[in-house]
């Protein structure tokens, strides 16, 4: 470069320099005028629509006319706009408008489905393939529902057994735009799954495996075992889960095959497993206890060290080790599992970091599907409120409560976060179900017979919780008619009090026995699952029609008696479901006294205890123990009406009503002044709430010229069916006399409505 050049690149550079400050000065008032005034959106307007209003779409978008123009908000609008659905593509146009934008958004419009169809189907029905998809007439034509309802037809096919089916879209337009849709559907042959083949397994044999995937062989030529793709991955996850679950925790499948034999029209599954060794407990190390016991948080694992390792028994410990915690108000608490597999020894070190967190309340109480009960009956029966500790037993109580008021079919409770990590909201949703009831009919029971029946019910009145009744019964043994009326929550109270009014005729084989009477009751909660209850009573009984064979004692019963009584009682009831028990138990002891006027006086004293047990897969174990005794507080007999008899649906099942009974010199039964029952089950559940039951019994009554022996007691065992139906528990019994005596049945049936305990 030369002297000269060189001096010449400065002044350029100033010049430069120079012209860039100016320029900067002259557009800087611009710039502030554009800051001051900004673009204003003066029309704004949509094209390209022709089903779709234009407000619908307008409504989308967050610019609004007269309002500056944003080109960040206007591209947020676009995407909005495609999101409902009905466009192809939408475009925007801005363009200059009175001093302002006009700004356009052009849509174009997807066509609408106008007609669905199918050909080609012969094996399914054109209404059971329209059920199964979800594209309607009318609807926004979608390759994506498109696709979607493909994979649903094939489903179907596949439920069927077509594996082959082959399912072709095709898309006729109509002049206007809209679109017929036509689904072609080649059917094939229709496959059944031949064999099922486990390869790789040694821990387990095939049937094992098999037993657990969701995929089943055909059977005797009648189940047709189908196969189908989406069950095929589930299989793969229940192999792997069946695994994991016994401490093979590198498990894996390595692939599933199809073989179709096509001449046949077989298919053929192969699972290949790879087991990898079992891995048992080394240690379970338990960090962050300090609210309660380590000792009492190690007996909540199901889990232990030396035994086999299983993901399932994990998780079902960290569940009750939360549980733990929630009895305590800890309901946020948060255990965290780490595995540290040793392949060297095939064993695996379980860590369990507990946070324990902060005591949670109560934030929210939410109760849905209650339509025709207030809420005020269902909170009443709920063991917290907002602002309570919150507690898995209140939860679980909750639950129990609302079932057994008998308002609902079904009662679900759950709990969700609240606001912060010491609040939490529970959720109830019910299901209500008929509480009223009308019926004029008949029945049958082994006790009664044939009988007519006429029933007016409501257990909950008005919506408020209130139950009334009127009953009539009218069959060759027995005539009952009662009415009755309780409100549960007397002075929004959880004092139970009502009243019944009853008339009561019944022939017995050695007399005839006719009652009219009333009872006043009340009753309270107190402490957890505990009730008193107390009652008056006061009737018009009477004995007539003897039997000629009658004895001097019998004889001496005949005639009217009033009786005036007091009665109380305490409860402990934990039972799950009063009408279908699957857990818990209940226990009372009750007295009567006679004798607050009128002309009988006795003492009357019973204890009850009852438990059911769930053991395993569903069958549950029960049991009842029952003591009961009166005595007279005057010379004269305890009254024959006040006797003990057993016998029938609900005590020992080996004989008929009231069989069980001391005798007299002429062989007439005359009930006794003591009792003793014991009772066993064993209930196995069925499908269509149906259950199977096997029993025992034992009991016998004593007294009246009978010596109270504990070791003289009848003997029953049989078994049973009950049916859960939305009248009760329907009961068909069939008990054996185990140690049968002469002039005793060998058994007997019963057929009764209800709980034998």
């Amino acid at each position: 470069m030369t002297t000269a050049g060189r001096g010449w690149f400065p002044v350029r550079l100033l010049f430069a320099v120079a012209l860039a400050v100016s320029l900067r000065l002259a557009l800087a008032p611009l710039a502030l005028a554009q800051q001051q005034a900004p673009v204003i959106i003066k029309e704004l307007t949509v094209e390209g629509n022709r089903r779709v209003q234009e407000a619908v779409i307008l409504g989308r978008v967050q610019s609004k006319l007269g309002t500056a123009f944003n080109p960040a908000l206007l591209s947020e609008d676009v995407r909005a706009v495609f999101a409902l659905g009905f466009f192809d593509d939408v475009r925007l146009k801005v363009e200059d408008f009175e001093g302002g934008v006009k700004v356009t958004f052009d849509v174009v419009e997807r066509p609408f489905v106008r007609d669905v169809g199918f050909t080609g189907n012969k094996k399914v029905t054109t209404v059971d393939l329209q059920e199964k998809i979800d594209l309607k007439l009318g609807s926004v034509y979608n390759p994506v529902d498109v696709q979607k309802a493909i994979e649903k037809l094939k489903e179907k096919y596949e439920e069927e057994g077509y594996y082959e089916v082959q399912i072709t879209p095709n898309v006729e337009k109509f002049a206007d735009g809209d679109v017929r849709l036509t689904f072609a559907i080649n059917e094939g042959r229709r496959m059944t799954i031949d064999t099922i083949v486990i390869r790789g397994n040694r821990a387990f044999t095939a049937a094992e495996v098999k037993d657990a995937l969701a995929t089943q062989e055909r059977q005797f030529f009648i189940l047709r075992g189908t196969i189908q793709r989406q069950k095929l991955d589930e299989d793969v996850e229940r192999i792997l889960q069946l695994y994991n679950d016994h401490g093979y925790i590198q498990a894996r499948v390595e692939g599933h095959e199809v073989t179709v034999d096509r001449e046949r029209a077989r298919v053929t599954l192969t699972f290949t497993v790879v087991e990898g060794p079992q891995y048992r407990v080394s240690e379970i190390r338990i960090n962050g206890v300090t609210l309660l016991p380590v000792s009492d948080v190690r007996r909540a694992l199901r889990i232990k060290e030396g035994e086999v390792f299983g993901r399932g028994r994990l998780r079902d410990s960290l569940k009750s080790v939360e549980d733990l915690y929630s009895t305590i108000g800890r309901a946020s608490a948060d255990v965290t599992p780490r595995t540290d597999p040793d392949p060297a020894t095939a064993k695996v070190a379980v860590t369990l970091e507990i946070n324990e967190g902060p005591e949670v309340y109560v934030e929210r109480i939410n109760i849905a599907g209650n339509t025709r009960s207030q809420d005020k009956i269902l909170r009443r029966e709920i063991p917290m409120v907002e602002g309570d500790l919150f507690t898995l037993q209140k939860m679980n109580w909750a639950k129990a409560r609302l079932t057994n008021l008998g308002y609902f079919e079904s009662v679900n409770v759950g709990t969700q976060p609240g606001s912060d990590k010491t609040k939490i909201i529970v959720n109830i949703d019910v299901t209500e179900r008929p509480t009223g009831l009308f019926s004029i009919g008949g029945g049958y029971s082994s006790v009664d017979n044939f009988v007519g029946t006429i029933d007016l019910a409501q257990r909950n009145f008005l919506g408020k919780g209130w139950e009334a009744a009127v009953r009539i019964r009218a069959g060759a043994q027995t005539q009952q008619g009662m009415i009755s009326f309780t409100e549960p929550w007397m002075f929004d109270r959880p004092l139970s009090a009502g009243f019944d009014l009853y008339s009561t005729q019944r022939i017995f084989t050695e007399y005839n026995y006719n009652s009219l009477g009333t009872t006043l009751r009340m009753s309270h909660p107190f402490l957890d699952y505990w009730r008193w209850f107390t009652s008056y009573r006061i009737s018009q009984d009477r004995i007539t029609h003897l039997t000629p064979a009658a004895s001097e004692a019998l004889l001496a019963q005949t005639g009217k008696r009033i009786t005036s009584a007091i009665g109380g009682s305490v409860v402990r009831d934990t039972r799950d479901n009063g009408v279908a028990t699957n857990k818990g138990g209940l226990f009372s002891v009750a007295t009567d006294l006679a004798g607050l006027g009128g002309d009988a006086h006795f003492v009357k004293a019973v204890a009850t205890a009852t438990y059911f047990k769930p053991i395993w897969l569903g069958h549950i174990l029960s049991g009842r123990v029952e003591g009961a005794a009166g005595w007279s507080l005057t010379d004269e007999p305890l009254p024959i009406f006040e006797r003990y008899y057993l016998g029938g649906p609900n005590s020992v099942r080996s004989f008929k009503f009231r069989r069980i009974s001391p005798l007299d010199e002429n062989g007439n039964r005359i009930g006794g002044s003591s009792e003793l029952l014991g009772n066993v089950e064993y209930i196995v559940p069925l499908p269509f709430n149906i259950r199977l039951a096997g029993f025992f019994d034992v009991g016998n009554v004593y007294g009246f010229g009978t010596t109270f022996d504990p070791s003289e007691l009848k003997q029953a065992v049989g078994g049973g069916m009950r049916w859960i139906s939305p009248f009760g528990p329907i009961r068909l019994d069939y008990g054996i006399n185990a140690n049968r005596r002469k002039g005793e049945d060998f058994g007997t049936f019963n057929f009764s409505v209800g709980s034998p305990f």
